[in-house]
């Protein structure tokens, strides 16, 4: 009778976890066209890579195509190389503010050194020539300041969350990009239980990947099985993403594999029909936009696709 209950238990669990891969099979490959049509969007429009579109675009759709999913690679060859080149195209003059005058030796990546340190982390680094990997390298050592800190870019200055927890993570990912280097530099990344962002604690357990560390992000869980983006808020799809890709980085899916698996679910449960999820946005946190929908969608495909890596 004991054997046949255990059997019968890891069948269950068996059954459970196949239920569970078809569904996140169903999940990512209704997100991808909808990755690819904003994506292609955002680069044919606006013609820039931002804080929350291309280089997430590439990261999501190199994961999937890692993991077996249909990808267009032809669209995926020329989003990285446009992303590549837009980091290291020099500065062009403002016409709105001729008086102005870029720096003839700065690039557009200067403008967005955590896209390129995004980058540099991103599944998408495997397919960057050493020699251009070399000079997004240059890019996040240059901009450091000599306080220590480097300057926000974009638009997360005006995220609605503390000045100071922006400055933190901003340097907590230049520092995870450079973290190969022993002896690289130093930034401040705030002190331990003060954030209110969970981007923070996902980063802390990438700098650190200490027990301290995973416990405090751990402990943020929601009772859905979602992380949120900041305190007192309902869970995220940016958040528990970035709290997946942590845990993956960090190797601790297996470890904890009830709760990743909470939070898998809670993701493959929200997303909607037309394959995004919903995403407040980081500015007005009343209402989403088609920006903050995409930068949640890639979040979570970027944490479908880290944690689903991990654990196989």
């Amino acid at each position: 009778m004991r054997f046949l209950l255990i059997t019968l238990i890891v069948f269950q669990v068996m059954a459970f976890s196949a239920l569970t891969e078809d569904a996140t099979s169903r999940s990512i490959e209704r997100a991808l066209p909808y990755l690819e049509e904003e994506g292609n969007w955002w680069i044919e429009k606006k013609k820039c890579t931002s804080c929350h579109h291309s280089t997430f675009l590439i990261w999501a759709k190199d994961l999937a195509l890692e993991a077996g999913y249909e990808v267009d690679e032809v669209s995926l060859k020329k989003q990285r190389q446009f992303v590549r080149d837009f980091f290291l195209s020099p500065i062009p003059p403002d016409p709105k503010k001729p008086e102005e005058i870029p720096d003839p030796d700065a690039v557009r990546g200067d403008r967005n050194v955590e896209g390129v340190s995004q980058l540099l982390l991103s599944a998408s680094a495997a397919f960057v020539p050493e020699e251009t990997k070399a000079s997004l390298l240059d890019i996040v050592r240059s901009n450091q300041g000599q306080d220590g800190n480097w300057k926000p870019g974009g638009q997360l200055p005006m995220q609605d969350r503390p000045k100071e927890e922006t400055q933190w993570v901003s340097n907590q990912w230049m520092l995870a990009a450079l973290s190969a280097d022993e002896n690289g530099p130093k930034a401040p990344t705030g002190p331990p239980g003060k954030a209110k962002a969970n981007e923070w604690y996902a980063m802390n357990v990438v700098l650190k990947g200490s027990p301290e560390s995973i416990q405090a992000l751990l402990s943020r869980q929601n009772e859905d099985g979602g992380w949120s983006w900041i305190d007192g808020e309902k869970s995220s799809p940016t958040g528990t993403g970035q709290a997946l890709f942590a845990l993956a980085r960090a190797n601790e899916v297996k470890k904890n594999s009830g709760r990743v698996e909470r939070a898998r679910n809670y993701l493959l449960t929200s997303q909607t029909e037309e394959g995004y999820w919903e995403t407040l946005s980081t500015k007005d946190r009343a209402e989403s936009t088609r920006v903050s929908n995409f930068w949640g969608t890639a979040w979570a495909v970027i944490g479908l696709l880290e944690s689903e890596k991990i654990s196989q």
